[in-house]
């Protein structure tokens, strides 16, 4: 570690990663780092973040890789026992890979959890305004609940993350580092690039949200739907039963708004009752149909289900619509962030008539006022532009943060190259990693698509 950083590390000790299924174990390093709260201001309480190094098996000369989470709130250093076990191990023939659980997350302190449930009223379909309504009084006691422990979630902002970025780089004692973003990481990615891209030698930028995609646009997000019945109207294992599935799902939204169905539930207490099921629960339901490949091969089986009113979709939505709102870090990250006013504007025009409406959003961007957190400003969104190499990669199947976001974003990158995987929605499928391999070793990366092999459940009765 650098020395003249050593006041900012707390602690570093060797210990070992358990592979959450086969048991199998990694050596890694484990260290505390402190951070300011606000380092605009001269006298700012501390923050403590977790990280974890896996250290290069050969020293290659590269500079550690810093994997940001998404979410934001992603459990990062949880991703290394779990699903990125095998991706760390491989990456550290390289260099060294590191992450860290970020400002008011997980394993960092404060950890700013929501003690609050939602506290929605079941005599009448939910509607979007009753939603918000909920929401949004939630996130005021939740900003009172924080502010009443001396927390001011106005640290909790990407700007502020970048620089603990930054300052893992010092303490990692680091000359350089590079960068693996994915979905709220790769938005954090473009903000260290933003404050900090003269310490960053390379990134690789994965299902792209950009500084001013936090919140996403109707229009993508029907566009995403669309592509979704061209592939099931010419799937062979659905067998030509769905024409035109976007078609069949708005009839579906349309049948639930004239005539909501009556749904068994159990409220927060335990106790059974009777909830009106319209319109907007089933946007919001179809909402997970964006990001997760399973929704998306599950659809048609949905929109039939839908069309016979099962209640069997709708098994989980009283836990999910009653249960505890959105943790404060996430809510103050994505409230600062923000959109410019133009793409707000462009959002509540699209929403009129858009599938889903701007469910997928909500409740951004409606709750910042309450939470008290200043937005960033649109300096904070304007594209980045740097000379950093830089690899794109994203899905075709993703609905959140489509092509066209990592399109936009590498207008600002002369040096980038982008990677489209046909078939893969909101993740960074295994297929990627050669190239990514490739290109942290300095060599051209020239494929330009792949492919991750995507098929329809077929319809079960």
């Amino acid at each position: 570690m650098a020395k003249d950083d050593e006041d900012r590390l707390v602690g570093l000790w060797p210990g070992h990663l358990r592979h959450r299924d086969s048991g199998r174990h990694m050596a890694v390093e484990y260290g505390h780092l402190l951070v300011p709260a606000q380092r605009t201001e001269s006298a700012s309480p501390a923050i403590a973040l977790s990280f974890v190094r896996k250290p290069a098996k050969r020293d290659l000369g590269l500079p550690p890789l810093v994997v940001l989470a998404g979410g934001p709130g992603g459990a990062a250093i949880r991703s290394f026992e779990t699903h990125l076990f095998d991706w760390v191990e491989r990456m550290s023939e390289l260099c060294d890979v590191v992450t860290f659980d970020q400002r008011g997350c997980n394993a960092a302190l404060p950890c700013l959890t929501n003690p609050f449930r939602i506290e929605l009223d079941w005599e009448a379909p939910l509607t979007r305004e009753r939603h918000l309504h909920a929401h949004r009084q939630n996130a005021r006691r939740l900003a009172a609940h924080w502010l009443e422990r001396g927390v001011d979630l106005n640290a909790y902002n990407t700007v502020e993350s970048a620089h603990d970025v930054d300052a893992l780089r010092q303490a990692l004692g680091a000359e350089r580092i590079n960068l693996h973003g994915a979905s709220y990481g790769s938005h954090l990615a473009l903000a260290t690039l933003k404050c900090h891209g003269d310490r960053v030698e390379r990134a690789i930028l994965c299902i792209v949200e950009g500084l001013n995609d936090t919140h996403k646009l109707p229009a993508n997000t029907d566009r995403h739907f669309r592509h979704v019945a061209d592939l099931a109207r010419e799937a062979p294992e659905l067998k030509g039963q769905h024409e035109d599935l976007y078609a069949e799902l708005g009839d579906a939204l349309e049948a639930f708004d004239a005539k909501p169905l009556s749904l068994g539930v159990h409220d927060a207490e335990g106790k059974p009752r009777q909830v009106p099921v319209g319109k907007f629960a089933v946007q919001l339901l179809l909402g997970g149909a964006l990001g997760s490949t399973r929704a998306i091969a599950g659809l048609p089986t949905m929109a039939r289900r839908l069309a016979s009113r099962s209640t069997e979709p709708f098994a989980k939505l009283g836990r999910r619509l009653h249960g505890h709102g959105l943790p404060g870090m996430m809510l103050a990250m994505d409230a600062a962030s923000g959109s410019s006013a133009d793409r707000l504007a462009t959002i509540e025009q699209q929403r009129q008539t858009a599938l889903l409406d701007d469910s997928f959003n909500l409740p951004f961007p409606f709750v910042a006022e309450e939470l008290g957190v200043a937005d960033l400003g649109d300096t904070f969104r304007t594209p980045v532009k740097t000379d950093t190499p830089a690899l794109f990669c994203c899905g075709t199947l993703d609905g959140r943060t489509p092509v066209s976001n990592a399109q936009a974003a590498m207008k600002g990158f002369p040096n980038s190259h982008l990677i489209v995987v046909e078939g893969a929605s909101h993740e960074t499928p295994d297929v990627l990693l050669d190239p990514q391999m490739a290109f942290l070793r300095g060599e051209e990366v020239s494929v330009e698509r792949l492919v991750k092999p995507f098929s329809f459940q077929p319809f079960d009765g």
